[in-house]
């Protein structure tokens, strides 16, 4: 009987065993075990000098803002590798035989940043905004000589110019956003780009994050975190202690410290230009000015503020845009002429302020070795260091200043470049003004001819050289320093790091 009571209740027992089996192993099956691959999030790090000019994307002014931007808006078309456009949110476009039509095929499918497909309404809003026939200040000048904005169809628009200008496509890179943020653009960033604004603390910190629903080729890195870190020692240091893996504009003569890092550079089509303000004598008198870049060895400060990632200009134009560079006639620093022609304008004992941005530690650098150079010919230069947004506002736009230095972004047109010496032009800052000048780029503007317009955009050229209108100093190379295992890093020849194109290797 003792048997027979254990055997049923180790009968018992071994029965409840097998049910719970069978439940614990139900529940496995209604949420299977997925097996994890613990891959890290593949993540660029790196900072700006200065925080961006502002989300909203007309109102974009400096190099820094555009470099980052350019990932989260895109119009209807965006910058190529090689200096030309390709196509973006237009699909296809064509101009008119006469040059003053632009018809635009928008593409189908493309996501906002908020998750609301792009149509027509967006593009007219968008074109209407960047031209100010919404009423708001024009994003550039070139849209003075736009005369309609028509929508043909659900799928296409046109514009119409007053006269021929070739230089106008450049200007479609501009974003397009979408008309429902139109009260907003300050304060939201929506666009259609690649990546979008995930953070934004500004004055610390700006991150994007790759946008899933891109229309084209997706991002490989999951996201970007830009640091503002105004102080270029700080962002050094940053790069060193491992902080962040990426770092534009290193400081060329700190390249050997860095290890575990690619170093790779290029020219960036940034010239660096000493501004001297022509409506502020002495710099009204051409002798003047000519003895001031006589007086500049721009070959030293390559080599010792550049650790020779430079090269020396004799105007307004990069080697990256080879066809329209002018033959150099090889400008050689002359102390005696430069003393020579000061005493004939009866200023051998010129004294006069630079303004210079602080936060830009290569024109600081500059200045001050420019300003060593300058005492040779009697010539002394004091320097006042300025925040960003006081040399925006004082020096660019309100002129207020005797002399200043500057990197002047590249463009991908000609005409955006030189345009910049026009008389009537609102951001000639420099004050410039030569009728011949004037009449030639004005020409050049309304020219279809290539050969044609490329001859008058070199002529103009040996006029801003010939007459000292500014002194030109070198194309600044882009000095980059990369983590080790991400690659394809491409460079433009405007203010643009592509971000969709880096990859990490495995």
């Amino acid at each position: 009987m003792m048997f027979g009571k254990f055997a049923q209740i180790k009968k018992t027992l071994f029965s409840m065993f097998v049910l719970l089996v069978v439940l614990f192993g139900c529940g496995k099956k209604e949420e299977p075990v997925v097996e994890s691959k613990n891959e890290e999030p593949q993540i660029l790090k790196t900072v700006m000098s200065m925080d961006i000019d502002s989300l909203n994307p007309y109102k974009i002014v400096s190099a820094g803002s555009e470099e980052i931007l350019l990932n989260v808006f895109e119009g209807l078309l965006m910058p190529s590798d090689d200096g030309g456009l390709r196509n973006a949110i237009a699909e296809s476009y064509t101009i008119s035989e006469d040059g003053l039509k632009y018809t635009f095929k928008i593409r189908k499918g493309i996501k906002f940043h908020n998750g609301n497909t792009l149509d027509m309404n967006d593009v007219e809003f968008s074109l209407n905004r960047m031209s100010g026939k919404d009423g708001s200040p024009m994003s550039s000048s070139a849209f003075d000589n736009l005369d309609t904005i028509t929508v043909e169809n659900e799928d296409e628009i046109s514009l119409t110019l007053v006269e021929a200008n070739p230089s106008f496509i450049y200007h479609m890179i501009e974003a397009i956003v979408p008309d429902e943020n139109k009260d907003s653009l300050d304060r939201i960033a929506i666009g259609t780009g690649p990546f979008k604004i995930a953070e934004y603390d500004r004055e610390q910190k700006i991150v994007l994050e790759r946008f899933d629903d891109y229309w084209g080729d997706k991002a490989h890195l999951d996201s970007v975190e830009v640091y503002v870190t105004p102080n270029v020692g700080s962002s050094f240091l940053r790069l060193m202690s491992g902080e962040i893996n990426f770092l534009q504009y290193v400081d060329s003569k700190r390249v050997d410290e860095i290890k575990d890092y690619n170093i790779i550079s290029s020219s960036q089509n940034m010239i660096q230009v000493m501004a001297l303000n022509h409506n502020h004598a002495p710099f009204d008198d051409p002798r003047v000015r000519e003895a001031i870049n006589l007086a500049v060895d721009k070959e030293q400060i390559i080599s010792v503020i550049m650790n020779g990632y430079g090269e020396a200009v004799e105007t307004h134009m990069g080697p990256t845009l080879k066809d329209l560079i002018i033959p150099k006639i090889g400008i050689t620093r002359n102390v005696e002429r430069a003393r020579e022609l000061l005493i004939e304008a009866g200023h051998e004992n010129l004294t006069f302020t630079m303004r210079a941005p602080g936060n830009y530690t290569l024109h600081v650098n500059t200045a001050q070795m420019i300003a060593e150079q300058l005492k040779e010919i009697g010539i002394t230069m004091n320097i006042e260091t300025i925040e960003w947004a006081s040399w925006l506002d004082e020096v660019y736009n309100n002129r207020n200043y005797e002399a200043t230095i500057i990197g002047l972004t590249g463009k991908l047109d000609a005409d955006a470049v030189l345009r910049r010496y026009s008389t009537t032009y609102s951001r000639n800052f420099f004050n410039y003004s030569n009728s011949e000048y004037d009449e030639l780029i004005s020409k050049a503007s309304v020219t279809s001819n290539y050969e044609e317009r490329i001859q008058l955009y070199k002529r103009v050229q040996e006029i801003l050289r010939d007459d000292n209108a500014a002194i030109y100093i070198m194309d600044i190379h882009n000095v980059i320093a990369i983590k080790k295992g991400f690659e394809n890093y491409v460079f433009y020849p405007l203010p643009y790091v592509n971000f969709s194109k880096i990859t990490i290797g495995d």
